[in-house]
């Protein structure tokens, strides 16, 4: 079960699991999380992400619900694909569902965390890196 639970809250490359150079792609080595970007929302909205990767294709959009209604474990957006970790994602957008833009960020590097937490009556985002 828990795995389902966790593959429900990575997101993908639309072409991770693609050929490269007509070969299949490797595996990674990696510990888990070295090639991502850590969505946490800790706050009592819910928010859409957006995002576009470093050769131009979308993320599929995906929402992340508050907190208290029914606490949402983390979302991964994983940067592995094409057979590599790329170094970044070229947008990232997080909006409430009402449509306020809460972040975008441009070159959003891999091992990022990205928290939203309430701020007065507004939300704000923290971002760190691992």
């Amino acid at each position: 079960m828990f795995t389902s639970v966790f593959a429900a809250n990575v997101h993908l490359h639309p072409k991770a699991n693609s050929t490269v150079d007509g070969k299949a792609p490797t595996k990674s080595l990696m510990s888990p999380g070295s090639c991502e970007i850590e969505i946490i929302n800790s706050s009592s909205v819910g928010v859409n992400v957006f995002g576009e990767f470093d050769d131009g294709m979308r993320l599929e959009p995906f929402s992340i619900y508050p907190s208290p209604i029914g606490y949402d474990s983390p979302h991964y957006i994983s940067l592995y694909y094409y057979g590599d970790c790329h170094r970044w994602m070229s947008v990232l957008s997080i909006e409430t569902f009402a449509g306020y833009n809460v972040f975008t960020g441009y070159d959003v590097p891999v091992r990022s965390t990205i928290r939203v937490l309430p701020y007065l009556n507004k939300l704000k985002v923290e971002i760190s890196n691992k």
